[in-house]
């Protein structure tokens, strides 16, 4: 080895290049992982008709969250919400979660009396139970939620299930989460079983932006997508943050992130049905926005990664 080689950095592979190389690394090896590192959540099953499912999220100090922005309610709510965002995605029930709390020795007992608080109050609403972690000592405030949950197994809803035809839509608005959404929102857990009853074929939640977030949807070959830029649902807070640009606020739509919402796939007959059905079980807007196509129909595409990556 020459002595000027550089070592490769993680920053070269990209957030998602380093994924696919750790699943390289840690290959599955229980018949009882339905899926493993790929989607939101591992899946694992549990008896003939349920499934168990796996996720853990980590928000850090200044990288998820600024203190002198965000109560520390709020980042306790973040940190369990983004995991159940996660279960939502899944057409799952959250079960039970774990905490790993990472603080200065200087933090005050107040700030994680009340951080706990915000776990609390979003844990009480969904019916999950906090049963254990870890606390360590760090320089910056970080936390990591390990959570599970169930699911049945003909009602779980994976990234890859797009076909041709399937319709593409989006719960919620999209845009601008920096102006408080990213702390403050609600997971789309009841949203999410409902439309896993409904029978859609593939959902993910948008946490890295639509633009990216919607190519883990389209990773099976020979599928594509179309998308009608002016039935995206922008965000109010977008629309500010832009001046009332609309051009300006429709890419913070497709690249902001954070905003938690729910993208999936369905067919139109099965959407029929949905929709019929949506506004006497919710008020959170029910969007389509494109349709699944054959790569070869499919328009030109954003950037591949449009959207936030850590690396």
């Amino acid at each position: 080895m020459g002595k000027n080689r550089k070592l490769k950095t993680i920053e070269s592979l990209g957030e998602f290049g380093l994924i696919d190389q750790i699943k390289k690394w840690v290959p599955s090896s229980s018949k009882q992982v339905v899926k493993g590192i790929g989607d939101d959540t591992a899946v694992f099953a549990i008896s003939r008709g349920r499934y168990q499912l796996m996720t853990i999220d980590t928000i850090v100090e200044d990288v998820d969250f600024v203190r002198k922005r965000a109560t520390p309610e709020q980042i306790g709510w973040k940190a369990l919400a983004i995991n159940l965002s996660d279960i939502a995605a899944m057409g799952g029930t959250p079960m039970v979660a774990l905490v790993s709390l990472t603080l200065s020795k200087n933090t005050s007992v107040d700030f994680v009396k009340r951080f706990y608080a915000g776990i609390r109050r979003l844990a009480q609403k969904f019916h999950v139970s906090i049963v254990g972690g870890d606390l360590s000592r760090g320089d910056r405030i970080s936390c990591s939620v390990a959570l599970l949950g169930e699911s049945k197994k003909g009602a779980t809803i994976f990234r890859s299930g797009a076909r041709v035809g399937d319709l593409l839509c989006v719960t919620g608005t999209l845009g601008g989460s920096i102006l408080g959404k990213h702390l403050t929102f609600m997971p789309r857990i009841k949203e999410g079983k409902w439309i896993a009853r409904f029978g859609a074929s593939a959902m993910i939640d948008i946490s890295d932006g639509l633009g990216q977030d919607i190519h883990h949807l389209m990773e099976r070959k020979g599928i594509g997508f179309v998308i009608d830029e002016g039935k995206v649902p922008v965000s109010r807070a977008a629309l500010m943050l832009t001046r009332g640009d609309k051009k300006k606020a429709l890419i913070r739509a497709f690249c902001d992130g954070e905003d938690f919402e729910l993208l999936f796939t369905i067919s139109p007959v099965r959407f029929r049905a949905l929709k019929n059905t949506w506004p006497r079980k919710f008020k959170t807007l029910l969007t389509v926005i494109g349709q699944v196509v054959s790569v070869s129909k499919s328009l030109v595409k954003p950037p591949k990664y449009l959207g936030y990556q850590h690396f």
